[in-house]
């Protein structure tokens, strides 16, 4: 083989990426928050549905007009996924939260904060305004936000004794 068709041998692995893990209609895995599903192989067009990560979908192939999309079908729609979206592997479950070691669902962790992030200056403002109505809620806005101070000021690694002792575990 001589050094051009290496080199095109090799773009055409590097392109294929996780599609030479399965054949047409395997199952690969949304390794990326926030993945569109795209009517056509294209990043402006119609967006079908937003997938998480751990979501499996069915490989039909990459797009002919655009190699970086990947045509999948995902329940009962069919789109578009770039490749980069892609993956054989399904994503582990990074944390563990349950008193019996199962890990849970990344999403499920991810956004069980949710309903913290947009607390700040502006929502204790708005609970301040609103306490002739509901005196708790201004006290309720100020405990959430002080859990989240802590939070921010404690080390991984003492937030991870303090859950050694009150657990029993070792870490």
């Amino acid at each position: 083989m001589n050094r051009i068709t290496q080199g095109l041998a090799l773009v055409v692995v590097l392109l294929a990426g996780p599609a030479l893990a399965v054949g047409k209609g395997g199952t690969l895995y949304v390794k990326n928050k926030e993945a569109k599903l795209l009517s056509k192989p294209d990043a402006t067009s119609k967006v079908l549905t937003q997938l998480r990560p751990g979501d499996a979908v069915t490989w039909q192939g990459a797009a002919p007009e655009n190699k970086q999309f990947h045509k999948v079908t995902a329940g009962r729609l069919e789109g578009y996924l770039l490749q980069q979206n892609l993956s054989p592997n399904k994503p582990a479950a990074e944390y563990l939260a349950k008193d019996d070691g199962k890990a849970i669902d990344p999403q499920a962790f991810a956004s069980s904060g949710a309903a913290t992030k947009a607390l700040s200056e502006a929502a204790l403002k708005f609970s301040e305004a609103r306490a002739k109505e509901r005196p708790s809620v201004v006290q309720l806005t100020k405990g959430v936000m002080t859990a989240e101070g802590i939070a921010k000021s404690v080390s991984k690694d003492d937030a991870s004794k303090f859950v050694a002792a009150q657990t029993g575990g070792d870490k």
